[in-house]
């Protein structure tokens, strides 16, 4: 397997720097122009991190370096070009950071919660001298972030569950900052439906803009999750420093059924298997969060509920149904500003509002489901074939068999089965739409 080796540093990376064809050099936090295999990422992070007017701690600070060191290897190396398969690659990362010693003692953990959650194999090397955390109070004319009364973080994608998550807590009377990728369209999504909340909310958005010259770049963005609790750990951090507090909650609103994501079908397990809320990965995390003295507690709060629950339970109004529908799903959408309406993603959607007895109308989607049997090359079929073949499945054995190829459950009984009931239950909405659209019967 090809060795991928990038190395991340924060001075410009000179012209005559000799880059061999497997290797990537990455400015972190500032731009660099004009180098063959040179990029850079998170040009505008730093100022973002000083709008918290809170101050981080190196810890997680660190953490947001290694993020973007990640983010850059997994997007600055095209599985197709640098791996066997076309999907798994051979990652050598060289990363500066301000506490070596305190992430040489989490490596091999860090290393393998990565290897679950992108299908690669990392390996890290910590060097000294590390970007340093920025100030936390940052200069007058900035707008800065009021944390004063804060009492957690959720992350906020302006997805249907994220934005019921955000509603939830507010029900509860939790005050949490958002945190999200503010990439252009996902921006505009989350900006939108910001402005129905019933409260205004602090946030903490940023987009980490990779940029290289002379490589193609991989858009399978595995990793993405990782960079996205980076950035709710510094947000965390911030606010349990200007809180006083020891801990805070970190939510990760996503449904249980997507959550574990088990495969449809045998041989749905690589790249259809993503893993970015399974309760392997987030425990992973949490364990290195706690080794390190990050504050944040990752909790999923939905993680017992299908979509179409989490819908049922929020009791909508009128209005909030609209807006639920105005959400986005589709990991496909932004090619065409338009949810595809084939893929798993926007089939577990349509199931959830069926269930919830909410109108998703036609115009939401580029394709309607009976449309996937009238295509020739049967590139429309896959995805609602291997629903059809998950659904049909009745053996409660073989349910148990898929949802343990995810990645490992937790070992407590009563937890473990939640996580089984969450898939039957999740196979069984998905059922019940494909009949409701005279697709199966029963």
């Amino acid at each position: 397997m090809t060795k991928c080796v990038i190395r991340c540093q924060t001075e410009e990376v000179s012209i005559s720097d000799e880059i061999g064809p497997n290797e990537r050099v990455v400015r972190l936090y500032a731009t660099n122009h004009g180098v063959e295999r040179a990029g850079y990422i998170g040009n505008t992070l730093l100022d973002k991190v000083e709008r918290l007017a809170a101050p981080t701690s190196t810890a997680a600070f660190d953490f947001l370096t290694i993020s973007m060191a990640v983010t850059a290897a997994d997007t600055f190396f095209k599985r197709e070009i640098c791996s066997e398969n076309a999907w798994a690659r051979d990652f050598e990362v060289h990363v500066k950071v301000v506490q070596p010693s305190i992430w040489n003692l989490v490596k091999e953990r860090l290393q393998k919660t990565l290897n679950f959650l992108t299908g690669d194999q990392w390996s890290f090397h910590f060097l000294e001298n590390g970007p340093c955390k920025p100030n936390a109070v940052g200069g007058r004319r900035k707008k800065k972030s009021n944390l004063t009364g804060v009492d957690s973080v959720c992350l906020y994608s302006g997805g249907l569950d994220s934005w019921l998550g955000v509603k939830s807590l507010l029900k509860s009377d939790r005050n949490p900052i958002l945190v999200s990728h503010a990439y252009p369209q996902d921006a505009k999504r989350q900006n939108d439906l910001y402005e129905f909340l019933p409260k205004p909310l602090q946030r903490f958005a940023f987009n980490a803009s990779p940029r290289i010259y002379g490589c193609a770049r991989d858009t399978t963005m595995r990793g993405r999750s990782f960079n996205f609790l980076a950035l709710g750990a510094v947000a965390a951090d911030a606010v349990a420093s200007l809180n006083n507090l020891t801990e805070v909650p970190l939510y990760i609103p996503e449904n249980g059924f997507i959550a574990l994501n088990a495969p449809l079908t045998s041989r749905r397990v690589g790249s259809h298997s993503t893993r970015t809320a399974h309760p392997f990965y987030l425990s992973c995390m949490q364990e290195i969060f706690d080794s390190v003295g990050i504050k944040a507690k990752i909790q999923n709060p939905f993680r017992d509920q299908t979509k179409g629950e989490m819908l049922q339970a929020a009791a909508l109004s009128s209005r909030e149904k609209n807006l639920a529908t105005s959400t986005v799903s589709c990991g496909k959408w932004k090619r065409k500003s338009q949810q595809c309406g084939r893929c798993v993603p926007c089939l577990i959607r349509r199931a959830a509002f069926h269930a919830a007895g909410i109108d998703d109308t036609r115009e939401q989607y580029t394709y309607g489901i009976k449309e996937n049997f009238d295509d020739t090359d049967g590139l429309r079929k896959d995805d609602l074939h291997a629903v059809l073949q998950a659904v049909l499945t009745v053996s409660d054995e073989e349910l148990k068999k898929r949802a343990l190829k995810s990645g490992p459950l937790p070992l407590g009984n009563s937890e473990r089965e939640k996580w089984m009931a969450v898939h039957r239950n999740g196979l069984a909405e998905l059922r019940a739409y494909l009949v409701a659209e005279g697709i199966i019967y029963d």
